[in-house]
């Protein structure tokens, strides 16, 4: 009963939100909605994660969406690498991403403070185009106290060689539904070297298995 009351959250939670729409039509204004499943191996430090993401501007257009599949180990207590491959489609093309990460965490009772390293090299075949990205994370998480709130600001910024390209600010919640299912929701500011800002709604559902 519980599965299948998840699954159901699951379902639920994708029903699009094309409804939602608003007059003008931009881009510095949408959402992403996205689905994370997570499982760890037994009787071991592996780890997998595949993560769908569907994003939107305005609530109108809907044809962007990408997924990462993702195998890490837990090198330490305190510190993983995982790799992952991206792939995006977009209506006029799909671009591949190799993913590499090294991630370390520190927890004192309910406040928890991670860094993760993030090296992206993305190619567009249709275009002929390659680049490579490197994104810098900071975020800090406090767990409420007797509730399943744990909320968290984080900072993640993109740079590739002395060149900065954009910054993502970050005000966010988790909730936990139950022991395997955990609602996420933030508010995103994304700052770009020459474009103007964006102001995205992040909604999603992380599952544990």
């Amino acid at each position: 009963m519980d599965r299948l009351r998840n699954i159901f959250i699951v379902l639920l939670f994708l029903v699009p939100s094309a409804l939602l729409a608003q007059e003008k039509e931009d881009n510095t204004f949408g959402g992403w909605e996205f689905v994370e499943v997570n499982h760890d191996f037994r009787n071991g430090p592996f780890f997998a994660t595949f993560y769908f993401e569907h994003d939107n501007y305005q609530y109108k257009r809907l044809e962007c969406w990408y997924t990462r599949t993702t195998l890490g180990v837990k090198l330490l207590p305190w510190l993983k690498a995982d790799v992952a491959y991206d792939y995006i489609y977009q209506p006029a093309f799909v671009t591949h991403k190799a993913v590499f990460d090294l991630t370390g965490s520190l927890k004192e009772g309910n406040l928890k403070l991670s860094v993760r390293e993030r090296y992206m090299h993305d190619w567009t075949p249709v275009l002929g185009e390659q680049g490579n990205i490197l994104r810098s994370r900071l975020k800090v998480q406090y767990s409420i106290p007797e509730s399943r709130f744990s909320p968290y600001l984080a900072v993640e910024v993109f740079t590739w060689g002395d060149e900065w390209k954009k910054t993502r600010h970050y005000v966010a919640c988790d909730y936990d539904l139950n022991k395997v299912v955990q609602f996420e929701a933030y508010y995103l500011y994304y700052a770009f070297n020459s474009l103007p800002a964006e102001h995205v709604i992040g909604l999603g559902i992380n599952i544990n298995l």
